[in-house]
């Protein structure tokens, strides 16, 4: 409840409520402006992301083919189910998914390239999750030692200290990760 003390307090208040109500819109104003300004203002278009060739696997690599397998990877709660897909023509597909007990979460589906040079099998990720991305980008690239391959058998070993060991089966083409 406002009580009247006196003219003095009561143009005090008027006063100071004013000059709050003033400052109040000259904040909105420059709110306001900076919004106007910035949506008319020309925006940089973002520079496409280098594109990236791939290159056809020599003839007759066992590598080409579907591959699944299944690993505990450290700091993961359950199974890593990873189905690759290598052609011919140098482009793969990757797909990843995390089982924990009986629930199965999606995690990854990636495309690009592949290769393999010195027995350093390469994945370049040039697509994840149906998104452009910069393929210059170190975290879009794997790298695993070929330690061996087979018509049945692909074991593979991450390229760092103490690098877990990967091995998948082939499959028939056209196989999908269970859900």
């Amino acid at each position: 409840m406002f009580v009247l003390r006196g003219s003095e307090e009561v143009m005090s208040r008027v006063s100071i409520s004013l000059v709050g109500a003033l400052g109040v819109a000259l904040m909105l104003g420059g709110c306001a402006a900076r919004k106007e300004s910035a949506a008319t203002a020309p925006r940089a278009t973002p520079e496409a992301p280098e594109a990236v060739a791939c290159t056809p696997a020599q003839a007759g690599d066992p590598m080409v083919g579907t591959w699944y397998s299944v690993s505990r990877q450290r700091g993961f709660a359950g199974d890593f189910q990873a189905l690759t897909v290598l052609s011919a023509d140098g482009t793969m597909r990757y797909e990843t998914q995390l089982k924990v007990g009986r629930k199965t979460r999606p995690a990854l589906r990636e495309t690009g390239c592949w290769h393999v040079a010195d027995g350093i099998y390469t994945m370049q990720t040039m697509q994840s999750n149906g998104e452009p991305v910069d393929a210059s980008d170190p975290i879009y690239q794997n790298r695993y030692r070929v330690e061996k391959v087979d018509s049945g058998k692909l074991t593979l070993r991450e390229l760092k200290r103490n690098g877990q060991a990967v091995t998948a089966r082939r499959m028939q083409p056209g196989y999908r990760l269970p859900y």
